[in-house]
């Protein structure tokens, strides 16, 4: 998950996609990420931490950090994934055969260390330091954004081990693809074909009763159809099709409100895991054709992992929660 204590002495293949046409499914095969850490909490975590200040030396070098001139001490750090799913290192996915059923993993995978203590989660972290921690994600991005070997980028976090993540010091994933994964292409091809999907998507959820709370341009709701109780997602009021392009409002905006989204979570259901991603549009010299790119509106969506997922929900796709979307957002309100 993370980058790691110590370089990995296992000598593994380089990862690679696998591709299943039947099940439109596809999987990345890292062997390497068996040997990431597993610090998951206990006495001595902080000591044997390769996130906290001064054991810098145990991650690969710093891509991109806050403050940026390295004369003063930092509290956000940018690190390449020392247990990457996609590599730099292999060969770009052949234009036009994405059918193919192994391809070279090919792309970014960093780690974004949102602290220099150890901390264990976003809510014991300063206001403007969670800020420049998105601002980190945001100009990354931009960089990203400009090479043509890439397509699409994700950020994403697992809080908790039920979440999936193997070091309890708070950091999220940045992940650049070389390929439009089937998940996002599918809601970009549903969106293209209706009329303002997310503008819509907001009036119903006013409508309905399930806005959580706002904050400049952003407003967090509870959608629809959620997957677990006070599943949340925050989005833009006006379209923006991409994060990177986000203004400095908005960045202020989406910090503050996923602190007040977790913060109410954690009263709701304390010590909780969680995931989030954040969904954009293909890079521009990608996507920029796509039938209603224009009115895209990137967004986070973040998932408590209240209930296990179990066969019926990996069986057909459909999930089942315990309470209405309506009920969990007033929980989320009044929390």
């Amino acid at each position: 998950m993370a980058a790691a204590s110590s370089p990995s002495t296992g000598h593994h293949p380089a990862p690679q996609r696998h591709h299943e046409p039947l099940a439109l499914r596809t999987v990345f095969v890292a062997p390497q990420r068996a040997e990431r850490p597993m610090h998951a909490g206990g006495d001595g975590v902080a000591a044997e931490c390769p996130f906290c200040a001064g054991h810098e030396s145990r991650t690969p070098p710093t891509v991109l950090q806050c403050p940026p001139d390295g004369t003063r001490p930092w509290h956000v750090r940018l690190v390449p994934n020392q247990f990457p799913v996609v590599t730099d290192a292999a060969p770009p996915t052949v234009p036009g055969d994405l059918a193919g059923l192994r391809q070279p993993a090919h792309g970014v995978h960093e780690v974004l260390i949102e602290a220099p203590t150890h901390e264990r989660s976003i809510l014991t972290i300063d206001p403007s330091r969670w800020r420049d921690a998105w601002e980190v994600c945001r100009q990354r991005m931009v960089t990203l954004a400009e090479r043509t070997d890439l397509a699409w980028a994700l950020v994403f976090k697992n809080s908790g081990p039920t979440a999936g993540a193997s070091l309890e010091h708070v950091h999220s994933q940045l992940v650049a693809l070389d390929f439009l994964p089937p998940l996002v292409a599918g809601k970009i091809a549903i969106a293209g074909c209706a009329s303002d999907p997310f503008g819509a998507l907001i009036r119903q959820a006013e409508s309905e009763d399930r806005i959580v709370a706002e904050q400049g341009d952003l407003v967090a709701l509870v959608p629809h159809a959620p997957r677990q109780p006070f599943e949340t997602v925050i989005l833009p009021r006006t379209a923006c099709r991409h994060f990177h392009a986000a203004d400095a409002d908005a960045v202020t905006a989406l910090a503050a409100l996923t602190q007040r989204v977790i913060a109410r979570l954690d009263r709701l259901a304390p010590k909780a895991g969680y995931n989030w991603w954040l969904h954009q549009a293909p890079f521009s010299s990608v996507g920029s054709t796509a039938p209603g790119i224009e009115q895209w509106h990137w967004h986070l969506e973040i998932l408590p992992r209240l209930a296990e997922f179990a066969g019926f929900e990996l069986a057909t796709g459909c999930h089942i929660t315990t309470m209405s979307p309506a009920e969990s957002a007033r929980r989320l309100r009044e929390a």
